[in-house]
């Protein structure tokens, strides 16, 4: 519930913000306003601001508009940390609209609610099938409410994997008990793609850094994967050997299809152009079969095909967008037209700072290290540099064509920056890896 879109209102401020919040419905401009203004105060953290939202949780009216604004403040107000919000976001566990009980059980777990008659609330609510009881169980979870755990263990067996995979990893993280656990790793696989993102969620929930060779198989968003090893790394510091946590950071970002289990597979061998169309689909582990056919593929025909769909579409929609990008890397027979061209796609795709194409600078970055080698080092150098670049996967990706590229020949030209970023990088991984390079660094 958090993210890169937070501040896409540059021009609002704080005071017109609350002055929105303020008006009637019919004094609005847009029926949109009031959800605009209260997404917008997530960026002025204030009591102004605090007191803007919590006057607002207390307008009464049935109108959408304001109904969909209020789930929202619910949810600003937890991520802003207002402790003193708890009491009327706990009043809406009884709302009416399940929705709004789903913001309100997740914003209590947000704010470390620690009220034994919310928690008590709580589990009354997981006997209604009507509500999110997969939110309702990860937010006991995280509360930490041990006497939800016989309630809790009774959903293991849920008909729904998502329901199932939340119950077990909450089991776990209340009890202990892991017997459990490997069932998860068959939710990575299940055929609802939103099931096997929940999957991964409910592996990070449980600790599971088992389970981390299946995740990095599993055919989600990259961006699923990332996260969860992040965040199972961090919980296993003491357990995960650095090197093994580095060489998962590596493959999520590498991300080469052939990596990837897929669920889905051809009947018959399709047309390059459907191949390429299949890019665009929302399932990635449809889209990760269409990568794994397009590498056996004459490279002419799939770039007649691929500049076709990036003039017309993929240039702007960020699934397709990131798996070319990878694409362009991973065939390295290219005719001098088409790696004419892709030089500049990806050159901009790496200066490109659009919050919903932030898993594409990074892969763009790899595959013009690959294509480009001896092009690089303006780009790795940019890529280095906090100014140059706000992701600290790109930062990451750079280390990796180093190491691979750059190493043993010129790892001197790059040694200050990656100096700089094993000792103060914000992001651990990319200290380890900087660390690594250092700790291997080829004798000058």
């Amino acid at each position: 519930m958090s993210g890169l879109f937070d501040n896409i209102h540059l021009g609002l401020g704080q005071d017109d913000a609350i002055e929105i919040l303020e008006k009637d419905a019919q004094d609005l401009d847009s029926g949109s306003d009031y959800y605009m203004a209260v997404s917008h105060l997530i960026n002025f953290p204030s009591p102004a601001a605090n007191d803007a939202l919590l006057s607002f949780l207390c307008k009464t009216s049935t109108e959408s508009s304001v109904r969909l604004a209020q789930r929202k403040a619910v949810e600003v107000l937890a991520r802003l940390g207002v402790d003193s919000a708890q009491s009327k976001i706990a009043s809406f566990l009884d709302s009416s609209d399940i929705y709004m009980v789903e913001n309100a059980a997740w914003a209590l777990a947000r704010l470390n609610c620690q009220d034994q008659s919310v928690h008590q609330r709580l589990i009354q609510l997981l006997d209604d099938p009507n509500q999110n009881q997969r939110v309702i169980i990860q937010s006991l979870s995280q509360l930490s409410v041990i006497t939800a755990l016989s309630r809790i263990a009774s959903l293991k067996d849920h008909e729904r994997s998502s329901v199932r995979g939340a119950a077990i990893a909450a089991t776990i993280n209340l009890s202990g008990d892991r017997t459990r656990l490997g069932e998860l790793s068959d939710h990575l696989f299940d055929s609802n793609q939103m099931d096997r993102q929940s999957a991964v969620q409910d592996v990070i929930d449980a600790g599971g850094i088992e389970l981390l060779p299946s995740l990095l198989k599993a055919p989600v968003s990259p961006a699923f994967r990332l996260r969860a090893v992040r965040a199972l790394v961090e919980n296993s510091l003491a357990k995960q050997p650095k090197s093994e946590a580095l060489s998962a950071v590596d493959q999520v970002l590498r991300d080469d299809p052939r990596s990837i289990t897929v669920l889905h597979h051809y009947g018959d061998p399709l047309p390059t152009k459907l191949l390429v169309e299949g890019l665009f689909h929302p399932d990635f582990s449809r889209c990760y079969l269409a990568m794994q056919a397009l590498l056996d593929r004459d490279s002419e025909d799939v770039w007649h095909h691929v500049l076709a769909n990036w003039q017309e579409k993929a240039h702007n929609d960020y699934g397709a967008h990131y798996f070319m990008m990878h694409l362009f890397g991973l065939i390295r027979d290219w005719n001098a037209e088409a790696l004419a061209s892709i030089h500049d796609i990806l050159f901009d795709a790496f200066r490109d700072r659009r919050p919903q194409f932030k898993k594409s600078p990074s892969a763009a970055l790899l595959s013009y290290a690959r294509l480009y080698p001896h092009q690089c080092e303006h780009i790795l150098k940019s890529a280095l540099s906090h100014n140059g670049h706000p992701f600290w996967d790109v930062r990451y990706a750079a280390l990796i064509v180093i190491k691979s590229t750059f190493f043993n020949e010129s790892f001197s030209r790059y040694l200050g920056q990656v100096q700089d970023l094993a000792h103060s990088d914000p992001e651990m991984l990319v200290r380890w890896k900087a660390q690594s390079l250092l700790e291997n660094a080829p004798m000058s």
